[in-house]
């Protein structure tokens, strides 16, 4: 299965992880997490709205489509998407009386969900600012579960 210029069920994904991110923000349950590295801050922004966008535009190193080998692929990317996005939001609702666990796991589930798709769609760009994201993004959660301990 190959997408053409846009990728609606990863657009959808990814409006998912906003809402949830929104509603959390709008509960004041999310709080705001920042390095004291301006630089780490800078890739971890440029890592996440790069994923973003190469999770929804097929923009690649080999051109414009991507996509599965096989159906089984595309089977295993349909499930994990739901997975990951159900388990981001059960973790969001646990934040509220979570620990350091939950930080990690609410650092840890959009860079899977983020490598899994460049990986099961052969998407080499969204692997590299996935990559980009996950490091910067864990950086920064380290240090902040450091201050709060």
């Amino acid at each position: 299965m190959n997408f053409g210029w846009i990728n609606w069920i990863n657009t959808i994904a990814v409006v998912c992880l906003i809402v949830i991110n929104m509603v959390a923000a709008k509960c004041g349950i999310a709080g705001s997490m920042k390095s004291r590295h301006s630089v780490i801050n800078v890739f971890e922004q440029v890592g996440r709205y790069g994923c973003m966008i190469f999770m929804i535009l097929p923009i690649a190193v080999s051109g414009w489509e991507f996509g599965f080998r096989t159906v089984a692929g595309m089977v295993v990317w349909l499930c994990m998407t739901v997975i990951l996005l159900a388990v981001y939001l059960v973790l969001w609702v646990r934040k509220k009386h979570g620990n350091r666990g939950v930080l990690y796991g609410l650092a840890i589930v959009p860079v899977c969900l983020f490598l899994i798709n460049g990986c099961l769609l052969h998407h080499v760009l969204l692997i590299v600012f996935a990559l980009i994201f996950g490091i910067c993004h864990l950086w920064i959660v380290r240090e902040n579960v450091k201050l709060e301990i």
